[in-house]
């Protein structure tokens, strides 16, 4: 949807994907849920669509935390559909040896593509805060 603005000419256009801060104790199991809807408020159908998700490490923190594809890669990840997932939703987790090897400023985003359609959807990025575990 275009939203006009001031001059008659001028549109915005797209959005940003929402912005995830994501606390981690290092070591622990973590996880959220996404849930996925079209402009109508329907749920999307997410068997067509297949999940990855990418954990990067800035070379130059910045605070705030900038998204960047300028990073190297910590590690890929696979969200997908849970039993206790609805329709339109998937989890995204994280395993212990997966949390151990974050560190705040780490950078991630989420993204569907569609090989019926050809279609990319960034659905969402962010950053996580590592909190060190005291109990092994």
């Amino acid at each position: 949807m275009a939203t006009l603005r001031n001059d008659s000419n001028s549109f915005n256009v797209g959005n940003r994907p929402p912005a995830v801060a994501w606390t981690v104790v290092k070591g622990d199991s973590a996880a959220f849920r996404v849930t996925l809807t079209n402009d109508a408020g329907n749920t999307i159908y997410i068997p067509e669509w297949i999940i990855s998700m990418k954990v990067k490490r800035p070379d130059t923190p910045t605070n705030p935390v900038t998204i960047t594809d300028d990073a190297t890669l910590v590690f890929t990840n696979t969200p997908s559909v849970t039993g206790d997932d609805d329709d339109g939703q998937f989890t995204v987790s994280l395993t212990p040896a997966e949390s151990e090897q974050l560190a705040t400023g780490d950078i991630f985003d989420i993204q569907l593509s569609n090989s019926t359609t050809g279609e990319v959807w960034t659905v969402a990025q962010g950053s996580f805060i590592a909190i060190e575990d005291v109990t092994d």
